[in-house]
This record gives C-alpha cells, sequence and structure tokens, in this order.
C-alpha cells in the first residue's frame, strides 16, 4: 500500500461486476489500526469456468490531517486495476469521510446478497482499541481513545455486512503500517491491529502479524499490496497459496521486519486465475501440471495439484494428497523407507536419549501437513481454548491447538473415524514415523541442514521476536515475524511436502517414553509401548520458543498423557 497526502476528496470510480466477493483492508498504523481506501471485488471469469458474481470495494484515504499517508491512493487505484483485469465488478473510492465509508460498506453488503464472493480492501490508518479494530476515515477528529467509537469505522462492520448477505465466500485485506497518530493522547497504546476470528466462508488478511508494524514501502506501492498484485496475477494458484507466497516475499523484502498473516475459515477453493487446462498425456507420458512437474494418482485419493512455489523455496517433487471431508484436513502420502534413527554424538546439543543411531525401516504413510488447527479441533470440541500467552491470542482459528493431552489428541482421532463412516483409521504417528518425516531424507541435524542461523526461514521458533517481547534468552539470531504460534503453514515445507516439523509447536507421538527404548527398537515399525518403564509419551519436535538446541530431527521429550501445555500440540497418521 502506499500512502499520498492529498486534499479531504472522495473519488468514485465503478469497475465492472461480476459475481464473486473478496475483501481486503489496507491499514496504516504502527500502533493501532486505521482504515484506508478499500474496495470489494468479483472474480473475473477467468477464475471460473461457470460464471460467478464477483464484487470488489476497495477504498483507499490518505489525506489525514494530522498524518498524511503517501501509498494508500496509489494502492487503492492500481488493486482496483489488479481487480477489475480479474472480472471483479470494483468500487474504488478515495478519501472517504466517515459517512462515505459507511454508505459504501453498506452498499457492498446489498450487492453481496446477490451471491458470489465478495472483496473488501482498505489502505490507510487503522487504530486497535480494546481489541476492535477500528478504520479511520478522512476528517476524524480523535482526541482519545473513547472518540475513536464515534469517529472512525468498526471493522466488524464490513465483516457483519458480509456475513449477512450469505454469499459463498468473502475476503477482507488490511495493509497495516505507519505508527497511530493520535497515540500520544491514548493513555493505552496497543501496537497493529488485533487478530480476529474469521467469519464462516471468509478470509481476513493483515499486512503483518496481529500487534505487529507494516511497512508501507519506498515505491510507489506499499511492500505488501505490491506482492498482493504480482501473487493474485499467478495462473491456477489458490487463495491460500497466494497468500503464502506474499507472506514468503514480504518476510524476504523486510528482512523479517513484516510477516503477513491470515485467518481463515474458507471451505471451497477461489483462484484469481484459473489453472490452464491440462495438457493430455500420451499412454507413455505422464500428466504434468502447468510447472511441468510429474501429478501423481492413486484408486482412493485425488492426485496433489502441484502448487506454484513462492520465490524464497525451492522447487520440489509433486505429492500425492487427500483431504478429509470433515476438518478438511490435508494428507501428504509418505513413501515408506530406511534411515538412521537418532542423533550422532558429535552432534550439538545432543541428549542422551537420542540415541544409539540406529536403523529403522517404516511402511509408507499418510501424515497431515499441518498440525491440528483450532478450527478443526473445534470441530471435535467447539468449547476448546489455546488460551493466549502474555497478551498473545494462541486461538486463531488457522493457529495450531494447544493445551491438549494426549488423551485429548486419541479421542480427536478417535471421532475422526467415526465421522468418516469408520472408512480410514486414523491416529498419532510413532516416534519412529515422525523423525522419518521430519528428516524427509536428510541426515542433518536439521532437515534443511546444520545451520540453526536458517532456522526464521523454515520454522516458527524462539528468535529475536521472542526475545525483545518475553525476554527470552536462548534464541535464534534471526527474526521469524511470530512473537508466539503462527497459522500452520506459514513457512517453507521440508522435502516431503509437510510444514512446522521442527517448529510452532511440539507433537504428541504414540509411544510410551524411555531413556533407553531406542535399544529395544524393532528395525521394523517399531513401537514402544512398554508401560512398565512408566506412564510418559513421547513428544517430538521443536517450538515457538525452543532455542537453537531444542530444534532438531532427533530431539526428543517426554510428558504425562494427561499433561498440557502453550507449546505442545499435534498432527495425525492415516493408516492407508
Amino acid at each position: 500500500m502506499r500512502c499520498a497526502s492529498r486534499e479531504n476528496r472522495a473519488y468514485y470510480v465503478l469497475l465492472r461486476k461480476l459475481p464473486f466477493s473478496i475483501c481486503f483492508l489496507a491499514a496504516i498504523s504502527s500502533g493501532s489500526f486505521f482504515a484506508a481506501p478499500g474496495f470489494c471485488a468479483q472474480l473475473s471469469p477467468l477464475a471460473s469456468d461457470q460464471p460467478e458474481r464477483r464484487t470488489a470495494l476497495v477504498i483507499g484515504n490518505g489525506a489525514y490531517a494530522s498524518a498524511p499517508l503517501r501509498n494508500p491512493i496509489n494502492d487503492a487505484r492500481q488493486m482496483a486495476r489488479s481487480l477489475q483485469e480479474l472480472g471483479f465488478d470494483v468500487s474504488l473510492h478515495e478519501d472517504l469521510d466517515q459517512k462515505g465509508m459507511k454508505r459504501e460498506i453498506q452498499s457492498l453488503g446489498q450487492k453481496l446478497q446477490k451471491g458470489g464472493v465478495g472483496l473488501f480492501y482498505f489502505a490507510g490508518h487503522g487504530v486497535q482499541v480494546g481489541g476492535h479494530n477500528y478504520l479511520i476515515p478522512v476528517g476524524a477528529a480523535i482526541e482519545h481513545e473513547k472518540q475513536v467509537e464515534y469517529e472512525a469505522v468498526d471493522m466488524g462492520a464490513v465483516l457483519a455486512e458480509m456475513d449477512f448477505a450469505r454469499n459463498r465466500l468473502n475476503i477482507v485485506v488490511l495493509d497495516a503500517c505507519r505508527d497511530n497518530p493520535f497515540a500520544r493522547s491514548f493513555r493505552s497504546v496497543s501496537q497493529g491491529l488485533a487478530s480476529v476470528s474469521a467469519p464462516s466462508g471468509t478470509l481476513i488478511a493483515y499486512a503483518t502479524s496481529p500487534g505487529s508494524v507494516a511497512n508501507d514501502g519506498a515505491g510507489e506501492n506499499g511492500v505488501y499490496t505490491g506482492e498482493l498484485m504480482k501473487a493474485m496475477r499467478q495462473p491456477g494458484m489458490k487463495i491460500e497459496d497466494v497468500f503464502k507466497q506474499v507472506r514468503s516475499a514480504v518476510r524476504e523484502a523486510t528482512r523479517g521486519k513484516q510477516v503477513p498473516w491470515e485467518s481463515s475459515s474458507l471451505e471451497g477453493d477461489f483462484y484469481f486465475l484459473t489453472p490452464p487446462p491440462a495438457r493430455t498425456a500420451s499412454p507413455d507420458q505422464p500428466a504434468t501440471s502447468s510447472a511441468g512437474q510429474i501429478a501423481s494418482s492413486g484408486d482412493k485419493t485425488n492426485p496433489a495439484r502441484v502448487e506454484p512455489v513462492s520465490r524464497s523455496e525451492k522447487p520440489v517433487k509433486s505429492f500425492k494428497t487427500w483431504r478429509e471431508p470433515v476438518t478438511g484436513l490435508e494428507f501428504i502420502w509418505v513413501q515408506g523407507g530406511c534411515y538412521l534413527m537418532g542423533s550422532p554424538q558429535t552432534e550439538k546439543g545432543r541428549s542422551e536419549d537420542e540415541g544409539p543411531v540406529h536403523e529403522v525401516c517404516v511402511d509408507g504413510f499418510w501424515m497431515s501437513k499441518t498440525e491440528i488447527t483450532n478450527g478443526q479441533f473445534k470441530k471435535f470440541r467447539p468449547d476448546h481454548d489455546s488460551r493466549n500467552y502474555q497478551g498473545h491470542s494462541l486461538n486463531g482459528d488457522t493457529q495450531p491447538a494447544v493445551f491438549v493431552t494426549w488423551w485429548d489428541a486419541n479421542n480427536f482421532a478417535q471421532w475422526l473415524m467415526g465421522q468418516n463412516g469408520g472408512q480410514y483409521t486414523f491416529r498419532l504417528p510413532t516416534e519412529a514415523e515422525w523423525e522419518f518425516a521430519a528428516r524427509a531424507g536428510s541426515d542433518a541435524s536439521r532437515y534443511w541442514g546444520n545451520d540453526p542461523l536458517k532456522a526464521c526461514t523454515y520454522e516458527n521458533v524462539a528468535d529475536l521476536t521472542a526475545k525483545k517481547q518475553f525476554g527470552i534468552d536462548h534464541v535464534h539470531d534471526c527474526d521469524d515475524g511470530y512473537a508466539a504460534t503462527a497459522p500452520v503453514g506459514s513457512f517453507q515445507p521440508n522435502a516431503f511436502g509437510l510444514y512446522d516439523m521442527l517448529g510452532n509447536v511440539s507433537n504428541w507421538c504414540a509411544d510410551v517414553y524411555s531413556v533407553d527404548s531406542y535399544v529395544r527398537h524393532d528395525q521394523k515399525n517399531p513401537l514402544f509401548s512398554d508401560e512398565s518403564v512408566g506412564q510418559s509419551r513421547v513428544i517430538r519436535g521443536g517450538f515457538w520458543h525452543g532455542g537453537p538446541d531444542a530444534v532438531r530431527c532427533a530431539i526428543r521429550g517426554s510428558g504425562l498423557p494427561e499433561g498440557m501445555n502453550d507449546n505442545l500440540g499435534f498432527r495425525l497418521v492415516r493408516e492407508p
């Protein structure tokens, strides 16, 4: 987003209408959330074989009296143009006052009642007050926090209009940067925007993680909006993958100082541009994706579409995937094999229980691509609470479920079996399966190699952000942009296509824990279950406040099955 100082005026352009609506918000503020020009866009005919209405509202506010912004107007204009080219019916507005913003938001809601996809984009100032996000209109006279409620526009009004419309899918984008221009007159100041759980069928995209500050950019567009417009134009990329690529590009461009974030409850798929038609394969030549990679196939599962890779990750082979229909949890097929389990005595940070190194062979299995999220776990237990850590919410729908016991994880697996009519068997991974999946063919201490300084590219770990905010000492000398848990899949996957294996939260495993269980392992598919040595269960993987020694493939932990913590979750295996 780009912020530009202008005289107060409203600018309106109506672009062609289409059936599907998505909302983007771009706000400029570091201490608060400010409203900027936004719009709702509809998906272009290119996004679907069948016509679907796409509606967008784009608002750019820059001509603030006390703190004018340079980029929002350019951001809004170019975003509107991009959405129009993608088939959206776009309403573009600049420098709106409160009355004008509310009028256009209500108009958007009326349009969305016709169905399709809705998009709302806002660039400008935004503030967070009392856990609520407010977009700041041009001309707002705010002297203290209490006046924000009356002078600004509650972001909840946008979500309420979308929810009432009952259209298929909505997207809201908030591009927030700069400091709160009213911070000096506020008694309490909160940085950035508050995390908001996305209503059903909605994706909310933030230019940076909740409570953090975004970069306005030195060019014609803000860093976030500039990268978003690039990613939207890539054919065959699902909406979730668009934002993953944006996150990677923004993190790289800002050297880790800004990490975009999303809250999503989407169930269906959406493409800004649909994949190109698949080339028909000859009998002796496998079908390939548009990226030229071979697509796998299977009897009961759909072949994985080869996702376009972000510019900071290396292309990997295609993966066979399967999506569980009740929770939407995606599984990846892990081809079985043999490997050396454990760590050599020369590995830095090694503990006694990581040896001896021994050969283990495992059969193939399906493993969930990510950890189980709060949104998925709450389908099983609606009242689950992952709590917060020093004011940082751990409860986002796309964040991993924590404060779950070993029994909770097993009960979830049993429940999921029942939801699928007993057709599939779900369970916790064995310790041997987990390490095989985490290593993904690597014999180094970490699946990317031995250098802990690269951790922030691949995992959410104890970093400079955690050191600054929580005083944690033993951290990685890098910044991953998250103080606590991150939405699952926010970083780069390993060579098997699995995310967060060594960070975010540790994982419960099926095995009973013993310091010397490795000497009792069978070579093929070992599972240590002898409770005569104790009741503790194995915990594997690094976590969001884990230092370099804790972020390794071989590290082992343990906990009583009734135990729970803010850094402990789980992922599942589906048996073939």
